[in-house]
């Protein structure tokens, strides 16, 4: 199994700290993970959001890939619709292979806020439609050939796409899916599947399966198909100490940036069925049964058995953990960091380089 680091670069000003503090330190946590024998970094898009939240990850992913030399860079994901012309991300996306020497994956979603689609004058309900040219657009753009394409919303006219990629046919383009027909969709294209932080264990499990049925079902092989996942993530001498530093970062991801009424959540109604929960302040989004099998906190035994139970039971490749929240000392995260790699990789097998 790999590991990664998830970076979503926010600044909420409630917690006194600033972009450009937040932005220096994420690289120099990021190179220290490198050092540690962490395989990937990975970054996240968002616009219009009060703390700053990476609004630009292409241009991040350029630093990055300058600041280290093994690491691979990912994206996860970058608003597909929201990009002006797919042509152009084919473009960066290229540029940035070449700049890494072949690290990139391009991770790519349609997005779901109605703030941001009308924030660049679209209509939310044309994002499906534009994701699916999109993608059709890079991939054949990847190719080196001359194309044309005539979409509702893309035109391409005789166009050859120079620099190609390092990686040919071109860097691994992920996609997230939501629903059994959202993931056979993926499958059918045959594309990797990104699986998002908010899902429990369970629901992980249930989801690539309805992909790795749909992946023989396309004619595809399953084992030649990646499985990576993203999970909230943090270590400390014990479990206690973890709890307590973490949680008010933690918490504030949880109220400010995904509310429960995006989420989906859904929690026991004590008479044997399940409840909507819709409320930010809702006392089951601070019960153990919320971050059991979402979250992986604790001490480096705790986190390194939970490792190893995704890696094990879920077949988990690639497990992409985010280590920095909002507003969190960096004190914090480089503690957290070392520990990861002094007592929790070893623990997995995974010895420092």
């Amino acid at each position: 199994m790999e590991l990664g680091v998830f970076h979503s670069l926010q600044a909420p000003g409630a917690f006194g700290v600033t972009p450009a503090r937040v932005y220096g330190e994420a690289l120099e946590q990021i190179q220290h993970a490198e050092a540690l024998g962490i395989s990937h970094a990975w970054l996240t898009e968002h616009h219009f959001m009060d703390d700053g939240y990476c609004p630009s990850p292409m241009i991040a992913a350029a630093t990055i890939a300058g600041r280290t030399e093994r690491m691979r860079i990912g994206q996860g994901i970058v608003l597909l619709p929201l990009y002006g012309h797919p042509l152009k991300l084919a473009e960066d996306a290229a540029v940035l292979d070449v700049l890494s020497n072949g690290r990139l994956e391009l991770g790519v979603g349609m997005g779901y806020r109605e703030a941001e689609f009308s924030g660049f004058g679209l209509e939310l309900s044309s994002r499906r439609r534009r994701m699916d040219e999109g993608i059709e657009i890079i991939r054949r753009a990847w190719t080196g050939e001359q194309f044309s394409y005539d979409g509702r919303y893309y035109q391409v006219n005789d166009a050859v796409l120079s620099p190609l990629p390092v990686q040919r046919p071109g860097p691994p383009l992920w996609l997230g899916a939501g629903t059994p027909k959202a993931r056979a969709k993926v499958a059918q294209m045959g594309l990797p599947l990104l699986i998002s932080l908010v899902t429990t264990f369970e629901e992980t499990r249930a989801e690539f399966a309805d992909y790795t049925e749909a992946l023989a079902v396309a004619g595809h092989d399953p084992a030649e198909f990646r499985r990576a996942l993203i999970r909230e993530y943090y270590v400390a001498e014990d479990a206690e100490r973890a709890w307590n530093e973490v949680k008010p970062y933690l918490g504030y991801v949880y109220r400010e940036v995904y509310p429960p009424h995006w989420l989906r959540l859904f929690a026991d109604d004590g008479a044997g069925g399940k409840r909507r929960v819709r409320q930010v302040d809702d006392p089951w989004l601070q019960s153990p049964e919320f971050a059991r099998d979402r979250f992986i906190i604790g001490d480096p035994e705790h986190c390194a058995s939970e490792i190893a139970r995704y890696r094990d039971e879920l077949g988990i490749d690639l497990l992409i953990l985010r280590m920095q929240y909002p507003g969190q000392p960096a004190s914090q995260v480089e503690r957290s960091l070392e520990l990861t790699g002094r007592e929790v990789m070893p623990r997995l097998g995974q010895a420092r380089p």
